[in-house]
């Protein structure tokens, strides 16, 4: 066969706060919670040909990618497979890089061999690949919505229960400070006890009070309870908030979000500003 090409774009995804819910089928685990996507996101392009062998490349960077392999393997056993991912964000920063890139790549892989999945077929299967390889929970269905989505029940799309806050256009600006491993904190006993409680907490206030300024609130709450909230991204907060904006940390990842804070965050690091999308992952 002659090589077949496809591309496909996920958002970007922060969580703000989430609660761990367990499950022994992958599809059905997941989180409650809440988050929001960026328009800052991945670009995946799949080339599909004749023989075997996955090669994944990030950036222009060939690299191991657990979680996109995962999926290659689960639609293109049979195919030689080249991905080739554009990223906008910090990986291992909480922005969900890598459900964006199993999704994207899911979609891409769907329409170049003409599987003939349904949109939530394709992202239970990326959703399964993160459980699977520890490096998220809840991105793929916030992903495969767009806006800021609430996590009701946990699962795939298709099998989780989602909700959106209603929003307007809004800019976030974001600064990084460093990455935190997902896996090492899904797999600490002690550190999911504390998720789970304060997660729990917040998503049932968020509940009673469904606003982006309130989960906001929420977020900046969860990292303080949890222990996440570092030094520099405490410092980054309360300067967003004195100057009149307002700021919470991504999960799970040292990153500061922000509203109105653009300036306040300029003497923290290098600011990334996106607009917040109101859709999902799509084909290109």
């Amino acid at each position: 066969m002659n090589a077949i090409k496809a591309k496909a774009y996920a958002p970007s995804h922060i969580t703000g706060f989430f609660e761990i819910c367990e499950s022994e089928k992958p599809e059905c685990m997941g989180s409650r919670g809440c988050g929001f996507t960026l328009k800052a996101g991945t670009v995946t392009e799949v080339v599909v040909e004749d023989g075997k062998g996955v090669s994944i490349h990030l950036n222009d960077v060939l690299t191991r990618a657990p979680t996109t392999e995962f999926v290659v393997k689960e639609l293109a056993a049979n195919r030689s497979v080249e991905v080739h991912s554009k990223i906008d964000v910090p990986i291992g920063c909480g922005f969900g890089a890598s459900g964006a890139g199993a999704l994207s790549t899911a979609l891409a892989l769907n329409e170049a061999l003409s599987l003939n999945l349904t949109y939530n077929q394709v992202g239970e299967i990326a959703h399964i690949a993160e459980v699977v390889n520890k490096t998220g929970l809840g991105d793929v269905i916030g992903q495969s919505y767009g806006g800021v989505v609430m996590r009701k029940e946990p699962g795939a799309p298709g099998i989780g229960v989602v909700d959106r806050i209603p929003i307007s256009d809004v800019m976030i600006d974001y600064v990084v400070f460093g990455e935190i491993i997902t896996r090492e904190v899904l797999e600490d006993t002690s550190m999911r006890k504390e998720i789970n409680k304060a997660g729990k907490t917040a998503m049932k206030k968020l509940l009673h009070r469904p606003t982006f300024d309130e989960f906001i609130r929420l977020s900046k709450k969860f990292a303080i309870q949890t222990g996440f909230l570092s030094s520099e991204a405490a410092d980054a907060i309360e300067a967003a908030e004195s100057d009149g904006g307002m700021a919470g940390m991504a999960m799970l990842g040292n990153t500061v979000f922000a509203v109105n804070g653009c300036d306040a965050l300029k003497e923290f690091g290098k600011v990334h500003t996106s607009r917040i999308c109101h859709h999902g992952a799509q084909l290109l």
